[in-house]
Order: C-alpha cells, then sequence, then structure tokens
C-alpha cells in the first residue's frame, strides 16, 4: 500500500538505533527526506554508515542532546534550510535507570523524565512551530506498555511515559485546528537493548503473558509510527497505539522482577 509519503520531510529524534533506526529507514524507503539524530556521536556515525549502505544519499544526521531546546531548535534550523520544510516529527529518544523509589537519587529520577518526557515535549514545541505555519504535520511520541502497567524499580520510567501520553492528548487538541496531528506508540516488550534482560532472563514466563508469545521487532514498532504518521492515518489523532503483542488487553500485568536489572 503506497502510504503517500513520497517527498515529505520526516524527522526522527533518537533515531539512530533500535525503534527509531527502524522508523527512520522506513520513512526513506517511503521516499521521505529523512533527519535523525542522537546525543551520541558513535552512534550518529553508524547510522550514516547504515544510511549510505541502504542509498540514502542525503540524510541530515547530526548529534543533538534532546534534552536541549537550543541544540533541537538549532537542528531544526538545519532541516528547514537543507530540505525547506518539517512534515514529520517523531519523538523516539528515550531510556531508563533502574532502581527502587526509596533511594533512587533525585536527580536520576530528574534525569529519566528529561529524557522521554522533557525532550518529547520540546520536540513538540519545535516542530510545531514550522507545522503551525504550513497548516499541516504529523507528530508521533513514543510511550510504553510501563506508561499504563508499571513494575517495581522501574516507577520513574512509567511516571515519565504516563506524562507522554497526556502530553500526547493534551497537544493533539491544541495543534487539531493548525492541521497537526499528535499520537503515540506504546510499546511493551520489544527486541532492543532496553528490554534485553527481561527477554532472555524469564522467557517463558513473559512470552506466556503475551497473546502472540514472542517479543516485538524494532522493525514492527516502526512500521506503526510510519503508518500513523502518514496520510491514511488523517483522521488519528490524540491516540495512544499500543503495540504490544496483545500485551494491553491482559490484567495481570506483574512481572517476576523482584530487583533492579543489571543492564
Amino acid at each position: 500500500m503506497d502510504l503517500g509519503l513520497k517527498g515529505k520531510v520526516a524527522v526522527v529524534m533518537g533515531g539512530t538505533t533500535g525503534i527509531g533506526a527502524e522508523a527512520a529507514l522506513r520513512f526513506a524507503a517511503e521516499g521521505c527526506k529523512i533527519a535523525v539524530c542522537s546525543h551520541n556521536l558513535e552512534k550518529v556515525e553508524a547510522f550514516k554508515k547504515r544510511a549510505a549502505e541502504a542509498g540514502i544519499e542525503d540524510a541530515l544526521v547530526e548529534q543533538v542532546n534532546g534534552m536541549k531546546a537550543e541544540e533541537q531548535e538549532a537542528f531544526a534550523e538545519h532541516i528547514v534550510e537543507k530540505f525547506g520544510r518539517i512534515d514529520i516529527w517523531v519523538n523516539c529518544a528515550g531510556g531508563n535507570k533502574h532502581g527502587p523509589v526509596y533511594s533512587l537519587p533525585e536527580e536520576t529520577f530528574q534525569y529519566i523524565l528529561d529524557l522521554n518526557l522533557t525532550s518529547a515535549f520540546i520536540g513538540i514545541k519545535t516542530a510545531s512551530k514550522y507545522m503551525m505555519e504550513q497548516k499541516s504535520g504529523a507528530i508521533v511520541n513514543l510511550s510504553s506498555l510501563a506508561s499504563k502497567s508499571p513494575v517495581a524499580y522501574r516507577v520513574t520510567y512509567a511516571a515519565a511515559k504516563a506524562g507522554v501520553n497526556m502530553l500526547t492528548v493534551g497537544a493533539a487538541s491544541e495543534l487539531a485546528p493548525y492541521g497537526i496531528r499528535v499520537n503515540a506508540v506504546a510499546p511493551g516488550i520489544i527486541d532492543t537493548v532496553l528490554s534485553a534482560n527481561a527477554i532472555y532472563e524469564h522467557t517463558d514466563y513473559i512470552m506466556s503473558m503475551i497473546p502472540l508469545h514472542r517479543a516485538g521487532s524494532p522493525m514492527e514498532v516502526g512500521d506503526v509510527i510510519v503508518c500513523l504518521a502518514s496520510d491514511k492515518f488523517s483522521y488519528v489523532t490524540g491516540a495512544v497505539i499500543p503495540v504490544d503483542g496483545g500485551k494491553n488487553s491482559m490484567e495481570d500485568t506483574d512481572l517476576p522482577w523482584t530487583e533492579p536489572w543489571k543492564g
């Protein structure tokens, strides 16, 4: 199915690895011009190589700290200078640091909020500046199943992603009059670095709790992001779409974790 994305400019914050990278490459495959960034220079260089190997010649790939408004704004300016506009903006930066709430340092709590929630807020603010002028655009945020089903030692991440959900719904309402759609995807257990320990240490138990009985792939989440950003979903805004193999529909959300992951 042609998603009608050819010629559009798609930005993926945190798009050099994992879900973000798969989304960026799929956007390119659909004919988009892509702009991708990461705070990690090594990952930036690795993605440049991967993009070149995929035959993507004019991608804009930069080192950007998404938690700093001035860096996101500068990146957006570079995108418009190179491509002329911004049609799609994906806030895919995120991560976690695990620990019990009773001993988690406040600075760690703030860091996880900034990494997952503040960066998305800045992204929406930055993208909407350009999208409001052109009266069109699509913004997709990365949430998580954890936003609805938090587990022990990951409460900060869950709180941040719950904030992403509310940010998505609120921004969708505000920006709808300008033709801008704002949605989110909420992955469950996906085979990424963030979930690796859970998958491989508790494989049988976790897979038994997922109706599809397997972990998802970053590519499967990336596909949903790309479709959601396309005009085929032009009447969808303010939605948080679960991509979790059916886990969202199950009442039993407890996982057998009694101590923080080490990875």
